[in-house]
């Protein structure tokens, strides 16, 4: 009976696979498996699945597998790094249950279990045979019939273990092409130690309280701008390299490289590239006076703390302005350095708490929301001492949900789709007439 449920291998974590239209009614039958599987799956580490306890939570999955089935006709769930994707569509959680997905999808991998796919309606012992893989006394290899003593049928679950194979083979290749690209990739890591290194220096100046000239980071930022032409694959890769004890240095690094390839993108220039590179690699120098117990704390911050912390891009501000002279160069430095930091507009929920439209607050200038998106986006990517770093895509659905009024809604999708590395533009010549009106 609980031969509906089988083992395949898996696929490929590639997430251009998945793409899906958006379902409302798939959405929340998906984030209920989810839940059901996580709850399913935490309390078999403390009772044995026969426990009376289970009988409830199994019946309402069982509920929501078999509607599944009957409205899709099957039911394929796979973790794509930290997601679920349900059919091939991205199963959109809350922040508050983004932990439980990540404890979910990491007890499955611990059983070498990368996804399911269930092609008939399910009954409960067949079920109830699946959440025994995770029990705490399970020892036994998870074969592509499930446990030897608990055959499945009609649910097959992907391999983790081949999965990921699978991956480490694509990934060698990538890692060996031809010595002309091997060159340009080693220049680039070199170009961004520099990046990085004058970076170290700029922040100690400035907590020194005497900060050095940043114009001589002007030469490391056209290098970058060159190089993002030619490699840009390389370019986004090197923005992973990523250093907690070093947090901030990395991080407006990353959200350099990051704006440059996003600008590119949008159609701009090399000259506007390198301006937009120069002002993000210096965006939140102010943060570093901040005494570390205060950028590191774990809660709620007091008022006090977050005064403290709105002032640092005052104090970035004021550094630019310690430089000698002042131009159109610099009025636009000191412009989108404070700009960055203000939310696009103003969110208009429905009923549910869903945003359906953003209302602009103030004319911000194009690289103050170019960099406010790039900013954001490395900033969850990283770990933290109060939380673990968010996978691309969690990042992605956050920023376009719960996060969405921070950012022109029009530039955050062409951010997500450059993100996906796409081969060809993302704009339309229409929409690569981008103005810089108003930085």
């Amino acid at each position: 009976m609980a031969e509906n449920l089988k083992i395949t291998q898996g696929q490929s974590e590639n997430i251009g696979e998945y793409g899906r239209a958006h379902s409302e009614k798939l959405q929340s039958l998906a984030r209920g498996m989810v839940s059901g599987l996580y709850m399913l799956v935490r309390s078999v580490k403390m009772y044995d699945p026969d426990n009376a306890v289970f009988e409830k939570p199994l019946v309402q999955l069982q509920d929501i597998i078999n509607q599944i089935i009957s409205k899709e006709g099957r039911l394929e769930l796979v973790g794509v790094k930290d997601s679920f994707y349900l059919n091939n569509m991205l199963v959109k959680v809350d922040l508050n249950s983004i932990e439980n997905q990540r404890y979910l999808l990491t007890e499955m991998r611990a059983k070498d279990v990368g996804g399911i796919t269930v092609t008939k309606p399910i009954t409960l012992p067949e079920l109830k045979n699946f959440v025994w893989i995770f029990s705490k006394e399970q020892t036994q290899q998870v074969e592509e019939e499930g446990l030897a003593n608990r055959k499945l049928l009609n649910m097959k679950v992907a391999k983790f273990s081949k999965l990921r194979e699978r991956l480490n083979k694509e990934a060698d290749r990538l890692e060996n092409p031809d010595d002309q690209k091997v060159d340009r990739k080693k220049y680039a890591m070199t170009v961004y130690a520099r990046a990085v290194f004058f970076l170290q220096k700029y922040l100690e100046s400035v907590r020194a309280g005497k900060p050095m000239n940043s114009s001589k980071a002007l030469r490391i930022v056209q290098d970058l701008v060159d190089i993002s032409f030619d490699q840009r694959t390389h370019f986004l890769g090197m923005t992973t390299t990523k250093r907690e004890a070093e947090y901030l240095v990395f991080h407006q690094v990353n959200v350099a490289l990051m704006s440059i390839v996003f600008g590119a993108e949008l159609g701009l220039t090399k000259p506007q590239l390198r301006d937009l590179g120069y002002i993000a690699l210096f965006h939140d120098a102010g943060m570093t006076t901040l005494p570390e117990e205060l950028a590191t704390k774990r809660g709620a911050l007091t008022p006090e703390e977050k005064a403290q912390i709105q002032k640092a891009p005052l104090i970035s501000v004021r550094n630019i302005l310690m430089e000698k002279g002042f131009s159109r160069s610099t009025l636009l430095r000191v412009v989108t350095t404070f700009e960055h930091k203000a939310d696009f507009g103003t969110a208009v929920r429905d009923s549910r708490g869903n945003i359906q439209m953003i209302i602009p607050k103030t004319n911000l200038g194009v690289f103050a929301k170019i960099i406010a998106i790039c900013d954001a986006f490395d900033a969850l990517t990283s770990k933290r001492p109060y939380r673990d770093a968010y996978g691309p895509e969690v990042a992605l659905m956050l920023m376009w949900t719960e996060m969405r009024n921070k950012f022109d809604p029009e530039l955050l999708q062409v951010f997500m789709r450059v993100m996906a590395i796409q081969p060809v533009k993302v704009l339309s010549k229409r929409q690569q007439n981008v103005s810089l009106a108003g930085v």
